[in-house]
């Protein structure tokens, strides 16, 4: 009897090391497949398209099947992006590219940029806030209207953005 115990354990164990294995591996092919597919049909804002992490994250955004609308103060250079990223991408995965002229240093331009942000899809998913304003150079010297323009840049304009409303 004990010939017929060793013999069942010695079968099952690879059995049980396989069937785990083989649990893994499709857990890992599920979990992989849905971190590719998690942004597509998602409507993605992205301020300041233009920089070169702006761009990166566009590029990512946009090969993964995300609804993006662009923003920068640049329309000829957004245009380019645009271009640029339909060109590398699949047409068939991919979603035409929402343009939207962003300035934050102008905040009373910024209720027509959120109506036109809303008007693309009617709402959104993801807000990325990539733009920002710096200054080298010691606090005191900066004039209040370069104060108030950093504010505007680096904290008003953004904020403004996330609420939706002035």
């Amino acid at each position: 009897m004990p010939d017929s115990a060793w013999t069942t354990t010695v079968l099952l164990v690879p059995c049980v090391v396989v069937l785990t294995a083989g649990f893994f591996y499709i857990y890992g092919m599920v979990v992989s497949l849905l971190s590719k597919t998690s942004v597509r049909n998602k409507v993605v804002v992205l301020t300041d398209a233009l920089s070169g992490l702006g761009k990166e994250c566009a590029s990512v955004f946009h090969k993964g099947g995300a609804r993006l609308i662009l923003c920068g103060k640049n329309c000829e250079k957004l245009e380019e992006l645009a271009d640029d990223l339909a060109n590398a991408s699949d047409p068939t995965v991919t979603f035409p590219i929402k343009l939207v002229l962003l300035d934050f240093g102008e905040i009373e331009s910024l209720p027509e940029a959120i109506e036109e942000i809303l008007e693309c899809y009617g709402y959104l998913d993801i807000l990325i806030l990539n733009s920002s304003m710096k200054v080298k150079g010691p606090a005191q010297s900066l004039s209040l209207e370069m104060d108030k323009l950093l504010m505007d840049n680096n904290y008003f304009g953004p904020v403004t953005l996330a609420k939706g409303k002035v």
